[in-house]
Order: structure tokens, then sequence, then C-alpha cells
């Protein structure tokens, strides 16, 4: 039998669908679409608009021709409508807004003109106040994991024109990870709780494997696209080249930005945030799915839990949860909180465990693993009144919640930025820079 030849589709411009628009992507014509045309369409744009900024410029024009489907943009600000606040974060102000008229998508040969998706769509609009955080160096980051399972779509950046701050425009999601538990917790199961880890862990994977470093791993920076449901998407904050963290002379880091609770302990010291460190940071995450509480969330996000952190202290299970939790989890737990970065688990080997264990689920497995798990399900279904009530306390933000700790990302002294002022701190001759004020 004769192989049927594939039959060669031209476009007006004389592009085939045989040419090539990279080294590794054909050209790809349907309907009144060619990926080339497209292609030269964003450059000879190139020159109708500018973000002020050469880097960030050179960032968004390298994704428009290195990328056949994902592109970057420049978003124009009177593009945003019905713009409503949503919360403040550690490096600025979050907003949900429309986009009035999309977003350009694929040039239309026939008809000349742009072809624009997410027309009067739902967006989030991350607006950036913090002067010393490196946008272009982002978007060169986020250029390689856009649109990867577990991790936020990024659409372009824009500007605010009353405050000239950069703008990242963002999927829009409904809750964090912190909201969404405090929600659904007494009607989550261990099956969507691993399903999450799944997810979480998923998203680290893909960043390490770009030799990426999250930096800032926490239960607001990841969040849920459909509530109820498991969290799908890891979102991304502050991240870094994993080889390119700025370090002092000395290699060591006097700062350091993100909430105490979940950075390790060698990065607390003045040490490089590496992978492992996101890993004792997924420590933390596990903490919060089984207990729906932040670690240290009843004591001062202080110096001295950064010297207590670098003791070997690590967040207490309330007693009254312990049966909830399978043995097996907690030492999983503990094993990412380590205070030897070298026996952390890799995001890789935790994301094949959680996977094993949901594979119990799906194929109906009876192994001391799935048993544990029923018993730690039916445990917390009969917790006493009293003790619901305790957990409901905390959810409602109660006296037991410290008002020195903090949920929102800042810029932390390490115990090597802080050397020379330690024993003035802890005889009370001096301040702690890292005590939040009431």
């Amino acid at each position: 039998m004769s192989q049927e030849i594939e039959k060669i589709v031209y476009c007006p411009a004389g592009h085939s669908s045989n040419d090539f628009i990279y080294s590794d992507a054909q050209n790809f014509i349907y309907s009144e679409n060619c990926s080339l045309c497209t292609e030269e369409r964003f450059i000879r744009e190139f020159k109708t608009w500018s973000s002020g900024n050469a880097n960030i410029d050179k960032n968004i024009q390298e994704s428009q021709t290195t990328n056949i489907y994902y592109k970057l943009q420049w978003i124009p600000y009177d593009n945003f409508q019905n713009i409503k606040f949503i919360a403040d974060g550690g490096r600025g102000s979050v907003h949900s807004a429309e986009l009035k008229n999309g977003i350009k998508w694929r040039w239309n040969f026939i008809k000349q003109d742009w072809e624009n998706h997410f027309i009067s769509s739902e967006i989030a609009l991350k607006e950036i106040k913090d002067s010393r955080y490196d946008i272009a160096e982002f978007l060169k980051m986020i250029k390689t994991v856009n649109n990867y399972e577990y991790i936020a779509n990024y659409y372009g950046i824009s500007k605010n024109p009353f405050t000239q701050n950069f703008i990242f425009v963002v999927e829009l999601f409904n809750d964090d990870l912190h909201k969404f538990l405090t929600k659904t917790f007494w009607d989550l199961g261990w099956e969507p709780k691993i399903d999450m880890l799944i997810s979480i862990s998923g998203g680290l994977e893909i960043l390490h494997a770009k030799n990426l470093v999250h930096c800032n791993l926490h239960s607001g920076n990841i969040l849920n696209l459909t509530t109820p449901g498991p969290i799908s998407d890891i979102y991304l904050d502050l991240c870094t080249l994993g080889n390119d963290l700025v370090l002092n002379t000395n290699n060591k880091n006097d700062k350091i930005f993100g909430l105490i609770p979940y950075i390790p302990p060698e990065v607390l010291r003045g040490n490089e945030f590496t992978r492992k460190g996101d890993i004792y940071s997924f420590g933390g995450i596990m903490y919060e799915i089984v207990t729906a509480q932040r670690p240290f969330a009843d004591q001062a996000h202080d110096t001295y839990l950064i010297i207590d952190i670098c003791n070997g202290v690590r967040p207490k299970v309330p007693n009254f949860m312990l049966n909830w939790i399978p043995e097996w989890y907690l030492d999983l737990m503990y094993r990412c909180w380590s205070d030897d970065p070298s026996k952390r688990p890799t995001a890789a080997e935790l994301g094949d465990l959680f996977c094993d264990v949901l594979e119990t689920f799906y194929r109906n497995i009876e192994d001391n693993v799935k048993r544990q798990l029923k018993i730690a399900d039916e445990n917390q279904k009969n917790t006493s009144k009293s003790q619901k009530q305790e957990l409901l306390e905390l959810f409602s933000h109660s006296s037991k919640l410290h008002p020195q700790s903090s949920s929102i990302s800042r810029y932390i002294h390490t115990l090597h930025g802080l050397h020379n002022l330690l024993e003035d701190i802890k005889s009370g001759k001096s301040s702690d820079p890292n005590l939040l004020s009431i």
C-alpha cells in the first residue's frame, strides 16, 4: 500500500507548512492563520510599544519569537476594566480585572487583523511596588516554565500610569491554599489531600528540572482554580535562577525575603537558598494541609523564632490531631524539615511517593498505607465537638494566633546579617528588626 503524501499548504504570504518557525517547530497553517505570519506581525509591532525598560522589552520580544503558542505581551493599562482590589502582598497589591479587548493570539491573514483571546475574561493584576524586585529577571524565568502543568499562567506585563509601577497580568484564581483549607478542612479526605500534594510537588519538580528555585513557597503562593476541588496550580512569586542568587562578598545572605516558618535553617543562618530549601518549605505545606494552621502561627515571627528553628525546633501537631495523620506522613514531613539538607527528599521523590499512595485509591489496593489513611479519616470524622470548636477558633483568627506572626512575605534579617547585634537583641539593648510592630 502506498503511503499517502501529506499535502503542502501555503499562506498568501508564501509560507508553507513545510517551513520551520523554529529549529524544532514546523510552521502550522490552518484556517486563516499561519504561525510564521503571526511571528512576523509580532516583530513588526515591536516598534509600536515599549515598557520603558529595555530589559523588560527584550524578554517580552524574545518570548514572542521563541514560543509558537505562549507569548508574553505588553498589555496597555486601558485594556483593563472593572478593576477590583483583592489583597496586599509582600511586594505589592493584587487586583482582579476584565480584559476589555483580550490579548493578541493569532494573526488572521485573510482579515489582516489580530484574533484576540480572553476578551472580557477575568485576570489578576499583580502590581509590584518593591523597587528591589528584578522584573526583567523574573520574566526571563517565566519564559522557561509558562503554561507548564501546575504552574500559573502569566499573560504579560503592564504599567499603572498613576503609580508607574509594573504589573504582572496573571491567571485569576479563587483562593490561596490557607483560605481553601479553612473552608473545606472538615470535608477534605485523604484522597484530595494527596492529590494536592502531587500538584504542588509536581510544580516544584518542573522548577527544579529547569534549575530554578522557588525561594518563597508558602500557603499564600499556592492557589486553586475552582472551589471546591483540588489545588491545581503553584503560583510563582519570588523565583530565581538556581545558580544566580545574589550573595554578599562572603557568599552569605544578610537578608532573605519570605515567611520565617517556611525558610530553611541554613538560609536563616545566611546560606544560599537551594532546591533542598524548597523541600523544607514543602514540609510547612504538608503541616498546613493536615492541621489547617500555618506553622508557628501561635508565636511571634522574630529573631528568637529564627534561633529556635536553627536549633532544631519544628512546628508541633496539636495532640488531638495526631490520630488524624498516618505515621508515614509525619515521618515524611519531618524528613522535609531535616536540618541536614542532604537528608531531605527531592521534589521528584515526593511526587513519586504521593502518586503511589493515590494509586491505592484508584486501584482499590488494600495495603498498610491505605489502611492508615482510612483509619485517619475515620478518626477525624469522629472528632468531639469540643475539639472541633478548638479548631474553629483557630480558623476564626482567635487570640491563639499571635499578633506578631506574619502571613505576608517580607524581608528578614538572617543570623549572619545580625551577628553584631545578636547579643544586644538578647539583652534588650537593641530592638529586634525582625519583630513586627503591632
